[in-house]
């Protein structure tokens, strides 16, 4: 009768390896899903604001081609500006009827609304409040969007201080290299609200306002004038550890960094 030879089992080397294989494929496979979900939720934030520069536009094409104003002050209590109507939120409009902001219990600080989206001029156009959001924004704001503060009638820009103004579209040189929207930080408020339009000061090159850094490869979205949307790799991974408050100048670090975003803000560049 013909004897059947059965294999050895593995040894404790080959066990050993043969996890360490797996642990590797499992390492990579989780760091492919992280990878693809960041930027699958890099992909909705510049398709947010893609759904809000065609609001935006098409508010203009509907009053003569003016734009939108980016401000988001606050005016004293009885003191209603002539021009509220054009800011495309209303968070700061004091004394109206419906509360646009509220104050916290715990910490005394303003929190944007939901309400003050609704009541902004731009929700007619969107219909979304979700729009308003960054899907990375870590913060739990309603808002995560500014947008570009030099683009106005009612710019937030006062006199032209930082960098040239224009009131219509039809003054913009470059549309596809003029930015609308950005995604903003904005850590001098508590994260809760963005303060106004998003600046730079190009003439003295100080950061007045940065992006937000929320994707850990360093990218961010931007919607452009002319209707185009793009993802964006920051020059300096580290701008984040340079650019940290707002109101500081510009440095070695962060000079390609300026550069480039007070390209995209200026609209006559």
């Amino acid at each position: 009768m013909r004897r059947i030879r059965l294999r050895p089992g593995f040894t404790l080397v080959e066990l050993l390896v043969v996890i360490a294989i797996i642990a590797l494929i499992m390492g990579f496979l989780l760091v492919s899903i992280g990878s693809f979900r960041d930027t699958a939720r890099l992909t909705e934030c510049m398709s947010n604001q893609h759904q809000l520069q065609l609001g935006l536009v098409s508010w203009s094409q509907d009053n003569n081609g003016k734009f939108m104003s980016p401000a988001s002050q606050e005016f004293p209590p009885g003191i209603q500006n002539p021009n509220r109507d054009l800011f495309w939120v209303k968070s700061y409009n004091t004394g109206a009827s419906v509360p646009r902001i509220r104050d916290t219990d715990l910490d005394g600080m303003k929190d944007e609304t939901d309400q003050a989206l609704i009541d902004g001029a731009l929700y007619e156009y969107v219909g979304d409040l979700r729009a308003y959001q960054s899907p990375l924004d870590p913060t739990g704001r309603v808002r995560s969007y500014a947008l570009n503060g030099f683009i106005s009638d009612i710019p937030d820009n006062p006199n032209n201080a930082w960098g040239p103004s224009v009131d219509r579209i039809s003054k913009i040189r470059n549309p596809s290299n003029t930015m609308y929207t950005i995604a903003e930080h904005d850590t001098g408020w508590a994260d809760n609200y963005n303060r106004g339009g998003w600046v730079v000061d190009v003439y003295t090159e100080w950061w007045k306002d940065f992006p937000a850094f929320w994707d850990p490869l360093d990218r961010l979205a931007m919607s452009f004038v002319d209707g185009s949307s793009r993802i964006v790799v920051l020059a300096n991974p580290k701008l984040s550890e340079v650019v940290n408050q707002h109101e500081i100048p510009v440095s070695e670090a962060s000079q390609i960094d300026f550069d480039r975003f007070s390209s995209w803000l200026n609209p006559l560049k």
